[in-house]
């Protein structure tokens, strides 16, 4: 059954140039992803396009936030960003138009603009050469009083079951019920769906 997907992936500064050449297509050969089709890259688009290297984004708005609040600490071990993954099981693409897979992606991106701040998120794009259509979204894990926090934002797993049950609601729609049940959509941790790159190291879900 389709079924909706959303994973995170943790991050530190050190890997954001690295990611930006995967999301931003400034690579030639992606050895860590052979199923990237390079005749269908063109098709590929932005929901929000960065306007600055990745870690310049992610240090602008780290920096704003410690003006705004002095308690705004940064260590050397701190996750300052959080790679995120939109996709749905490959079935459920197959039968829709373009036109109608970037309205899925819209409505996703509306979810995380509302969970993690439309402010902190400085890159959202869809790729459409891979084998299943996905968008890679990158946002800075700060709270409501500039602080930076992966744990109070994506949290423990329990936190992470709380994120899958709104976006299953959020994404509702697009998956009609069967038998009066929606299919639940997966959501993970540091996961990635087939046809991405991100390593697995963790997981949780329902």
């Amino acid at each position: 059954m389709p079924h909706a997907i959303l994973r995170f992936a943790k991050r530190k500064g050190g890997p954001a140039t690295a990611i930006e050449q995967h999301h931003e297509r400034k690579k030639q050969r992606y050895g860590s992803n052979p199923d990237i089709d390079h005749t269908r890259t063109k098709d590929n688009y932005h929901l929000i396009a960065p306007r600055l290297k990745y870690y310049g984004e992610i240090q602008t708005r780290i920096e704003q936030a410690k003006k705004q609040n002095p308690r705004c600490k940064v260590r050397k071990d701190s996750v300052k960003f959080i790679d995120t993954i939109v996709t749905a099981s490959p079935e459920f693409f197959d039968a829709m138009s373009p036109q109608e897979i970037r309205r899925y992606f819209e409505h996703a991106l509306e979810f995380l603009k509302r969970e993690a701040g439309e402010g902190n998120i400085f890159s959202a794009v869809v790729h459409m050469d891979g084998r299943n259509p996905h968008m890679h979204l990158c946002f800075v894990p700060l709270t409501e009083d500039n602080r930076l926090s992966a744990k109070e934002v994506i949290g423990s797993r329990d936190k992470l079951v709380q994120w899958q049950d709104r976006f299953h609601d959020h994404m509702a729609t697009f998956f009609p019920p069967s038998n009066g049940e929606s299919p639940p959509p997966s959501l993970s941790e540091n996961t990635s769906p087939p046809g991405c790159s991100n390593r697995p190291t963790a997981s949780a879900g329902r």
